[in-house]
C-alpha cells in the first residue's frame, strides 16, 4: 500500500470521528453534561476521549502544564467540571495537531517501532488503535444520549459534508 493512500484513509477517519465527537458535545443537554446519575460523568467521558486522542499522537507525552490539570483516566472524579466550550476548544486543538502530524508523516516514521507497546508494533498500528479507542468511547457516549431519550451523533461518512 502506498503511504499517501494509507495517510489519506487515516486522516479521513480521524476527521470523521472528531466530527462525531463534536456532535456528541452539541447534542448533550446541559442537565446531562455533569449529571450525578452517570459515572463517569458525560463531560468526563468526552474529555477522556479527546485526552487520549491527543495522548496517542505523541511519542514523548508529558502532562501538559496549565491544560485543565485533570487526568485523562476515568477512575477518579475531578472536582472541576469542564464546559462544552472547554472541550470543543480542546477538540479543535487536537484536530489541528492531528492534521499537521498526519500531513507530515514519512514512510520511515510510519514503520518505526511504537513506543506504546500495547498499541501494536509500529506508529501505523498506533494510529489505527487510536481510532478504535476513540470510536469505543463515542459509542458509549451515544449510548448515554440514547438512553436519556436524546438525539445521538450519526455516523459520519465524509467529514467535509457535515
Amino acid at each position: 500500500m502506498k503511504t499517501s493512500l494509507f495517510l489519506d484513509a487515516i486522516k479521513e477517519n480521524y476527521l470523521a470521528l472528531m466530527k462525531m465527537l463534536e456532535h456528541t458535545i452539541t447534542l448533550c443537554s446541559d442537565e446531562l453534561w455533569s449529571a450525578d446519575s452517570i459515572n463517569p460523568k458525560f463531560w468526563q467521558e468526552v474529555y477522556h476521549t479527546i485526552y487520549y486522542l491527543d495522548y496517542y499522537f505523541n511519542d514523548d507525552w508529558k502532562e501538559r502544564p496549565n491544560h485543565f490539570e485533570i487526568p485523562g483516566h476515568l477512575e477518579k472524579m475531578p472536582e472541576t467540571v469542564l464546559s462544552k466550550e472547554d472541550l470543543q476548544a480542546y477538540l479543535d486543538e487536537v484536530r489541528k495537531k492531528s492534521i499537521n502530524l498526519i500531513d507530515n508523516l514519512t514512510d520511515d516514521e510510519l514503520q518505526k517501532k511504537d513506543s506504546f507497546y500495547w498499541t501494536g508494533g509500529t506508529l501505523s498500528h498506533r494510529l489505527i488503535y487510536n481510532i478504535r479507542h476513540s470510536q469505543h468511547h463515542i459509542g458509549k457516549i451515544n449510548f448515554i444520549l440514547r438512553s436519556r431519550g436524546l438525539e445521538v451523533a450519526t455516523w459520519v461518512i465524509d467529514s467535509k459534508e457535515v
